[in-house]
Formats: C-alpha cells, sequence, structure tokens
C-alpha cells in the first residue's frame, strides 16, 4: 500500500467474487444505456445518492468474471466526483467510449 497512488490507481474491494467498491469511491457500470452499482456489502455513498435522484441506478450484484461485459466503469466518490476508468490491465478491458460517463458528469458540478 505505500507505493498506491489513489490519483492514478484504484483497488477494487471483491467478495465471493462480489465487486464491492473501491478503497476510495463507490463504482457505476453501464452498459447499454443504462446504469449499475453493486448492491450489497459496501457504502453508498453521498455522491451516488445524489446521483441516484438524477439519473437511473440499477443496484444489483456485480461479479468480477463480468467485468469484460461492461461498456465503461466509473468511479464515484465525494473526493473525485465522477472518474472514468481507462483500462484493467488484470483482466484486459479497456472502456469502450465515454457517453455513460459524459452523461453522469453533467449532473456533477463540483
Amino acid at each position: 500500500m505505500n507505493k498506491y497512488d489513489p490519483s492514478k490507481t484504484d483497488i477494487a474491494l471483491v467478495y465471493k467474487g462480489k465487486i464491492l467498491e473501491t478503497c476510495t469511491s463507490n463504482i457505476l457500470f453501464f452498459k447499454n444505456r443504462e446504469y449499475f452499482s453493486p448492491k450489497n456489502n459496501c457504502y453508498i455513498g453521498n455522491t451516488i445518492n445524489y446521483l441516484k435522484g438524477k439519473i437511473k441506478i440499477s443496484f444489483k450484484d456485480i461479479y468480477y468474471r463480468d467485468l469484460k461485459k461492461f461498456d465503461e466503469i466509473m468511479l464515484i466518490g465525494s473526493g473525485k466526483g465522477v472518474t472514468p476508468v481507462k483500462y484493467i490491465k488484470q483482466i484486459n478491458w479497456k472502456s469502450k467510449n465515454n457517453f455513460g460517463y459524459q452523461k453522469v458528469s453533467k449532473h456533477l458540478n463540483f
């Protein structure tokens, strides 16, 4: 953890194969013009609470094995606002576009 730089990287918390959150943020997933976020065993922060009043977010279990199915992944938090994830090296995943991010960022004017 000494080399961990939260401005460049983050660490996802996974329990029994389910994505929970990261060390610093909630996670928002985007696929087929829909938003998803983990529903159990994570702290729903102020920023994602605010966003769920602005956009429809389906809270459901998100499995690590299914991460490649998402077009976009975003980190949501008071300190970060909304930050798009560009890639996840461990699973060879890359963001396909920024449509979901652009829509969300319009609602957050920090």
